[in-house]
């Protein structure tokens, strides 16, 4: 048998937030933004992002013959070139449309789920599940499961379908212990359980931070901050990040009913912009970068 041409791998540093995004933080008419290493102190004049909020072969996936590919590393790059375009229309109209809403939606919610270091914890809640549901296939239905799987405390968000329940009880119980022996050996890089399963849950992410209240901040001056963390793990529903150097985004659980309807920015205070941006930095890893050399006194 044939074994098919092999992967696209070039790509070494695969960035961990989106050059794209980087850029909407320069000041207009510099090559950049002002960049900060919060580990070593170094201070960096405006400049384009280069391989700064990368790691390597942070996106690497393989295929079933096990051959390195960036394929994960393409398929981000290409819903990064989709949803900037929100992003973009928001700095231009000043206002957040319903369609740049969920742009920013999925921005965000493939931001947390792209995070390298939570790899491994996603194989160990594959683990988990794995074990939880060849203990827990005797419950009567989904809803039974469901609340069983929650009260381990490691999987807070189970929610199996019916479908899910019917296919779980259509196996034997020596075929479920196989395919957990099989699971628990995995070391997360296998084709059948690539990281790039991660793109299945930024969806559902989006839609949780839809239900959310939003608040759009706009700062006359470039201000607001990116690191190169700029999500928090979990979001949760209530946090603040930078949008781009002039805005910024508060996500708060919302007192009254949420719309769709246009989003008109408050202008942010002084207190407000610090208020974000000491927020982001206490995120950051290794990098923040800002439209001003101010980044450097943080």
């Amino acid at each position: 048998m044939s074994i098919p041409v092999a992967p696209k791998f070039d790509k070494k540093h695969h960035h961990v937030v989106p050059k794209l995004w980087q850029k909407r933080f320069a000041d207009p008419g510099q090559d950049g933004p002002y960049y900060l290493n919060v580990v070593t102190g170094q201070k960096l004049p405006a400049q384009g992002p280069g391989d700064k909020m990368s790691e390597e072969y942070a996106n690497i996936v393989f295929d079933e013959h096990f051959r390195a590919s960036d394929e994960l590393e393409d398929r981000f790059s290409k819903i990064e070139g989709l949803v900037v375009t929100g992003l973009d229309r928001i700095i231009k109209s000043g206002v957040m449309d319903r369609d740049a809403r969920v742009d920013i939606a999925m921005l965000i919610a493939a931001q947390v789920c792209r995070y390298p270091d939570r790899f491994v914890t996603r194989l160990d809640l594959a683990k988990y599940l794995a074990i939880a549901l060849n203990n827990y296939r005797s419950c009567p239905n989904e809803h039974a499961l469901n609340r069983a799987l929650q009260a381990t405390g490691a999987l807070p968000g189970a929610r199996l379908t019916a479908s899910d329940f019917a296919l779980l009880n259509s196996a034997t119980a020596a075929q479920l212990e196989t395919e957990m022996d099989e699971i628990l050996k995995l070391h997360g890089y296998e084709a059948h359980f690539n990281p790039s399963l991660i793109l299945a849950a930024a969806e559902p992410v989006a839609c949780h931070l839809l239900g959310l209240e939003w608040t759009l901040l706009h700062s006359q001056t470039p201000a607001f901050i990116l690191s190169d963390r700029p999500v928090p793990d979990p979001t949760g529903c209530d946090f603040s990040i930078g949008l781009s150097a002039h805005y910024g985004l508060k996500l708060s659980y919302p007192t009254t009913s949420v719309t769709d309807s246009t989003i008109h920015p408050s202008s942010a205070s002084a207190s407000q912009v610090s208020a974000v941006n000491t927020e982001v930095r206490s995120r950051a890893k290794v990098w923040v970068c800002g439209p001003t050399a101010e980044v450097h006194k943080m």
